[in-house]
């Protein structure tokens, strides 16, 4: 049996702002909007209309104390620590599977494009809103980070997922600890009684 969670807040109300020259940067283009023919403009417009079906952006995370966590050094010196995840849900990865198998590869790879943009979108604003948590605490929010990076193993997700009800905005993890649907992910964000233990400007640059 799974040890008793905290308390978990989830997050639905997201607000995307699409930015087509990113994307074209993402795809590749180094001039982004400025050397697009045409068709691929209005191929990018036509993308873009069909996202808010595509797309169901959710974020769960719990705040834990110190002693709450599995010892990791990555922990250490933190009072508390934000556990969370994020996903924009099935419906897109399906998408772009589907362009791919029917040989529409420019389809496919813009879908992505946005794709990546939309769980970064996600990520950033769930990020703020755990921020504003800390500093609402008296505490200090280190940058996020995501097991797989900066000295934290991949191997990590286990004790995240046991933290964080990723099940209930339905993301799981497979036996090499990726999540499913692939644009999701996961992080924490420690929090210091003491500035100097973080390197993040405040306010936050996010």
């Amino acid at each position: 049996m799974l040890p008793k969670m905290a308390e978990q807040i989830i997050l639905a109300d997201f607000d995307f702002r699409w930015d087509e020259g990113k994307v074209l940067v993402r795809l590749g283009s180094r001039n982004g909007l400025r050397s697009a023919a045409p068709s691929l403009l209005a191929l990018l417009k036509d993308t873009e209309s069909r996202l808010p079906a595509l797309l169901a952006p959710k974020a769960a995370y719990t705040i834990i104390r110190h002693e709450e966590t599995n010892g990791n050094r990555i922990f250490d010196k933190a009072v508390m620590v934000a556990l969370g995840v994020v996903t924009i849900g099935p419906a897109l990865e399906a998408e772009i599977e589907t362009a791919f198998k029917e040989g529409d590869m420019l389809k496919g790879l813009i879908l992505d494009a946005f794709g990546t943009d939309a769980i970064v979108q996600v990520f950033k604003q769930a990020e703020r809103r755990i921020v504003e948590e800390a500093l609402r605490r008296g505490l200090w929010p280190s940058k996020r980070f995501s097991p797989g990076y900066r000295g934290w193993p991949l191997e990590e997700q286990k004790f995240l997922f046991q933290k964080v009800d990723a099940a209930s905005i339905g993301v799981r993890l497979n036996d090499s600890c990726m999540m499913i649907p692939r644009k999701s992910n996961s992080f924490r964000i420690n929090f210091y009684a003491d500035r100097s233990f973080t390197t993040r400007r405040l306010p936050p640059s996010i």
